[in-house]
């Protein structure tokens, strides 16, 4: 278990290509989360046609805080690849509820997701992860 966590706070190396991909992600969701929380309402009559019933404005809730905050942990670096494994987790609840009722969108976009989250989940945050980089450095003599 210790493993598994050291795992998910470390950073990763710092390649350009993993900062791109995490920040592109994590910027995805953070209007998409928070359409969540300013349209009220549309979404929880869309929860509420995937299945979610009378909790689906919790959900709604729930769903669109997960995003804004992980997205943000994406943007900043911080325990990205924590961050990216609950986003994928939550793609493929999209992908088993929305993508099940309505297809098309519904069904391509959060597979496409989840592979950009497994890939940042694997190689880390990349450069500029604000967590992680100060054990790296040598203290001074």
């Amino acid at each position: 278990m210790r493993r598994l966590i050291a795992l998910l706070a470390d950073p990763g190396p710092p390649l350009w290509s993993t900062l791109v991909l995490r920040v592109v992600v994590g910027v995805f969701f953070i209007p998409t989360g928070l359409g969540k929380l300013v349209n009220h309402d549309t979404y929880v009559e869309r929860f509420e046609r995937w299945g979610f019933g009378a909790a689906a404005g919790e959900v709604a809730i729930l769903v669109g805080i997960l995003e804004v905050a992980c997205g943000l942990m994406l943007v900043l670096g911080i325990l990205p690849r924590l961050a990216a494994l609950a986003l994928a987790g939550n793609m493929v609840g999209a992908l088993v509820t929305a993508g099940r009722i309505d297809g098309g969108q519904d069904i391509w976009l959060p597979l496409v997701l989840i592979a950009a989250l497994s890939a940042v989940v694997v190689w880390g945050a990349g450069r500029w992860a604000l967590v992680g980089r100060t054990r790296s450095t040598p203290a001074p003599a």
